[in-house]
């Protein structure tokens, strides 16, 4: 028996952890928040480790039995959030000392494993096992609405719509709960933001008209990333990065500060990486003989996805802002080791067991 084994995908994580090394190291160059380089680079080194860990040691088997354990972790860690006082307007964090820890973020990975082991259990009891899927997920969005992270929230909705999609259990019923959903949401956007989550959402339509408020992060972004053109105006020598005009440029709108030094050519060049990935991740996804792990390996294919399209598209003015950071390369230690494990287990059943012919090795 010989294993084959899947280069591709490590290559490609490397690569994009490279890549926002560099534009991390940029973004805070001779700012007060220059230090997060060094951060950044130790959590890039222990994400490598959570990946190696999850594809190598960790049997891909055990997550199933872990679905309930995570989903009780998520909740308490999601309610404890909401007590602690950060000082903030928004609660997210819980600080742990030596690190800051989302538990939001944890909480996707759950929503993820846990619907999978759901979804993937004996038909007899469809609906009991889809209201079950629903439960878990509205917990989690409340929670993390309560926070309040809007981003985020949207993000559990969609694993949760892809997820029972891939399943293919629920087709008639969730052709219902789209109608419904289409029905619902301009209530939603109504009745159920607040005024500055709504201004977010329209921003991006009518960003003129928020120029001093929800849309200025997004025409700062576009003014670099335009600034920017084909090739770039150099490494470490934007001017919209060096002064300080795109707020939050080392973590949600980190791509304008490569779109204006490294130019249409080096924002082509980490999109095809991304596009490599998500090839990749949904390759491997067709190929999962298990029931479960073809699930499980659909909602991380979601998640990568949302996560490229939202920050791009948000700094390119062409979606609404919502927080999403950019994989691997936006600054953040919880989301970079729980993208490395996610992609720990996709690389874990992309790992077969091959059995040669004997004449073949003759």
């Amino acid at each position: 028996m010989k294993r084959r084994v899947e280069f591709l995908l490590p290559i490609i994580m490397v690569s994009l952890m490279i890549f926002g090394l560099v534009v991390l190291y940029s973004a805070t160059f001779g700012e007060s928040e220059e230090y997060l380089f060094g951060r950044q680079l130790v959590w890039v080194l222990l994400s490598c480790a959570v990946f190696v860990f999850t594809a190598y040691v960790v049997k891909k088997e055990l997550w199933k039995s872990l679905s309930f354990p995570l989903i009780i972790l998520s909740t308490v860690s999601l309610a404890a959030v909401l007590y602690l006082d950060s000082g903030e307007a928004s609660r997210r964090w819980i600080d742990l000392g030596i690190a800051s820890f989302q538990p939001s973020e944890l909480a996707k990975f759950s929503l993820i494993i846990s619907l999978g082991n759901v979804y993937s259990r004996d038909t007899k009891h469809r609906f009991g096992l889809f209201s079950l899927g629903i439960f878990f997920t509205l917990v989690f969005v409340g929670l993390i609405y309560l926070e309040p992270d809007l981003g985020t929230t949207i993000i559990v909705l969609i694993i949760w719509y892809f997820m029972t999609l891939i399943s293919k259990r629920y087709d008639r019923l969730m052709i219902a709960i789209t109608v419904l959903i289409a029905f619902l949401a301009p209530i939603v956007f109504m009745f159920g933001l607040k005024p500055y989550q709504r201004d977010r959402l329209l921003s991006f339509l009518h960003p003129e008209e928020y120029a001093s408020g929800a849309a200025y992060n997004t025409i700062q972004a576009i003014r670099a990333i335009g600034s920017g053109g084909l090739k770039g105006t150099g490494y470490l020598q934007g001017t919209m990065n060096r002064l300080g005009y795109v707020p939050a440029d080392h973590t949600d709108f980190i791509f304008s500060v490569l779109g204006e030094e490294l130019g249409f050519i080096g924002a082509v060049s980490l999109l095809v990486l991304y596009l490599l990935l998500l090839w990749r991740v949904w390759s491997i996804t067709r190929k999962t003989g298990s029931e479960f792990g073809r699930i499980v390996l659909s909602g991380i294919f979601a998640v990568f996805a949302f996560h490229v399209v939202e920050n791009v598209g948000m700094n390119l003015g062409l979606l609404p802002v919502t927080g999403i950071p950019l994989p691997f390369v936006s600054y953040g230690g919880s989301s970079s080791m729980l993208f490395a494990l996610q992609l720990g287990i996709v690389h874990s059943y992309s790992v077969k067991e091959i059995e040669y012919d004997k004449e073949q090795r003759e």
